[in-house]
């Protein structure tokens, strides 16, 4: 079929298809200007889910979670959020145990501060709060800016009576946690009663 043809056969196809009573179901006419190889393509399966100590980790074993943020290290943990479902599921429960989790920190407060629907807030919360939560180091925080920015964010979201009760509560105590630490302002902490 010639490429003018096939904007003509698609519209003929929704005029036939407006005088039917029931819905016609049909593929979609791929775009003139856009290569068929680009528009066809089916979204590729994950490499994580193959790769066995993704696999492992998602039996959730603690320990295969720990051998997992201990191998693979944050950048690749935070790489697993984007991908959501399971993947990112086990991401956020690895990355409190990964060497390098600090450099997740304002990512995870980005996401928190701007939900998608996959993972759910509360997950990134918690998974903020395991970080925030690790004992103190003698070594500089690999990515202050991204913890400035949580301890300016997550007081706003633990006083959001919006948001519900179980998120705010995660959001107070990684506040706290960051604050205990020294990396939250501590005119901006809340204070330990606070609900």
């Amino acid at each position: 079929m010639r490429p003018g043809t096939r904007g003509v056969a698609a519209l003929l196809l929704a005029v036939a298809s407006g005088c039917r009573s029931e819905p016609v179901k049909t593929t979609a006419v791929p775009d003139a200007g856009v290569p068929a190889s680009v528009d066809a393509a089916p979204p590729a399966a994950s490499s994580r889910t193959a790769d066995p100590r993704w696999q492992r980790a998602m039996g959730d074993d603690p320990l295969d979670i720990e051998r997992l943020a201990a191998a693979v290290g944050a950048a690749e943990l935070l790489a697993g959020v984007g991908e959501g479902g399971e993947v990112a599921r086990v991401a956020l429960l690895a990355l409190a145990h990964a060497d390098d989790a600090d450099l997740a920190m304002g990512a995870l407060c980005d996401r928190a501060a701007i939900p998608p629907p996959d993972p759910p807030r509360a997950a990134v919360l918690a998974s903020i709060l395991g970080i925030a939560g690790r004992p103190s180091t003698q070594r500089e925080p690999q990515d202050p800016d991204g913890i400035r920015r949580c301890g300016e964010l997550l007081p706003k979201l633990g006083s959001d009576t919006a948001l519900p009760a179980t998120e705010r509560a995660l959001a107070l105590s990684a506040a706290r946690a960051l604050g205990l630490k020294g990396q939250l302002d501590p005119s901006k902490a809340p204070p330990a009663g606070a609900k």
